[in-house]
């Protein structure tokens, strides 16, 4: 009798083990316990606020991180990774519109890269419209802050930043800038352009907007 309930014990035991293995709780990077899933390709982590926030409107919306003893370097460093972030977004939505619209404004901007260090067109192209993308979205506000103390008691945070404004107004404000840098005279001829440049800016937004 004694002997069966032993067995009986170790039996129960082990089907409690397997029931827990299918939700597992792992310590994050930032030293945050958080409910994870195994999936074929891995383990898959659960997203924070500013992560999610961010997925919900990423035409106007972008996080970032950053880990620091001081806990304000650290919300000033993660601030910068979304603003750049955004930045990145917007620039790569002024390319495709660029390119779909067959607007040819780089040429009349020579002077918006001084001072800068290039050594091909292409590099030069691109350094003109992450400038441009990163005056456009000047504005931006800190909208979720989620802060981690590691084991190391260092400061771990992320920051998700908004644009103050719809991806209408952010349309308008690219296109008012980049009909800046082409004189008036060449600016008329190619108003048709410029229509289609607004068209494909609003199109490249719709398709991030949720």
């Amino acid at each position: 009798m004694k002997r069966i309930k032993v067995i009986s014990c170790l039996f129960a035991a082990i089907c409690l083990l397997s029931s827990c293995g299918g939700s597992k709780q792992v310590t994050t990077p930032s030293g945050s316990s958080k409910g994870t899933k195994q999936a074929p390709w891995g383990t898959e982590f659960e997203l924070n606020e500013c992560q999610l926030l961010a997925e919900e409107s990423p035409a106007t919306r972008a996080w970032g991180e950053a880990t620091n003893h001081r806990l304000s370097f650290a919300k000033s460093y993660a601030e910068g990774q979304a603003r750049a972030a955004l930045a990145r977004a917007v620039s790569a939505i002024i390319k495709t519109a660029t390119s779909e619209s067959d607007l040819s404004w780089e040429k009349y901007s020579g002077t918006i890269a001084e001072g800068q260090s290039v050594t091909d067109e292409g590099s030069k192209g691109d350094g003109m419209i992450l400038q441009i993308a990163e005056e456009v979205i000047g504005n931006t506000v800190v909208i979720k802050t989620n802060q981690y103390m590691q084991p190391n008691r260092q400061y771990h945070v992320f920051v998700c930043v908004e644009y103050q404004g719809d991806a209408s107004s952010m349309s308008n404000k690219i296109v008012d800038r980049v009909k800046q840098l082409v004189p008036d005279e060449d600016r008329i001829k190619m108003e048709y352009q410029f229509q289609k440049f607004a068209e494909e800016i609003e199109k490249e937004l719709a398709k991030r907007s949720k």
